[in-house]
């Protein structure tokens, strides 16, 4: 009752686009360009550049997005990477039915400098180099999901996402620096 509501309450705003379930469905990591781990003292962070696909006819905005990242190896083994730390992310609208490409660098705090993290670290590395493995990329987590509007944005509000897989190439090249 309450979705009806409102996509009723949007139309009588004067706009047509309402938020729906199947927005995350036009919403792709086509790749991942680099992973650039940072060690200090106390703790591990990784900076991923990563090449985003959006399909939908209106520009998406995700915002205070905080995705914990998993990696999934083909015999459904996960490799918990670390959380987003909160940013806004900015899908555009596809033009002509042909898929936007963005690229996001996004950080990620991993873990505390410790033997866990670093067996992590390592079941991670073992995973990505390896060029026969086949892998997912699953975000967890909530943002605020926001549609471009004529007057402006139009959000949501706290969304959670849960288990929203991809399945991204890999630049191997630069993979690790």
């Amino acid at each position: 009752m309450k979705n009806y509501i409102f996509i009723i309450f949007i139309s009588w705003l004067g706009t047509s686009h309402a938020i729906s379930p199947n927005i995350a469905d036009q919403l792709d990591i086509k790749a991942i360009k680099s992973i650039n781990l940072i060690q200090t003292d106390k703790k591990f962070r990784a900076f991923i550049v990563v090449q985003f696909s959006s399909s939908a006819p209106i520009a998406m905005k995700f915002k205070r997005s905080n995705f914990m990242i998993n990696f999934q190896d083909d015999r459904g083994a996960d490799v918990f990477l670390g959380t987003t730390q909160p940013k806004e992310i900015l899908f555009p609208a596809s033009e002509n039915n042909v898929a936007s490409l963005t690229e996001k660098k996004l950080e990620v705090f991993v873990g505390e400098n410790n033997i866990n993290t670093i067996n992590r670290l390592m079941n991670l590395f073992n995973l990505i180099g390896n060029p026969d493995s086949e892998f997912a990329m699953i975000l967890s987590g909530t943002t605020e999901v926001g549609t471009k509007t004529k007057r402006g944005w139009l959000y949501q509000g706290q969304v959670e996402i849960e288990d929203f897989v991809f399945y991204p190439t890999i630049q191997r090249e630069v993979l690790f620096k």
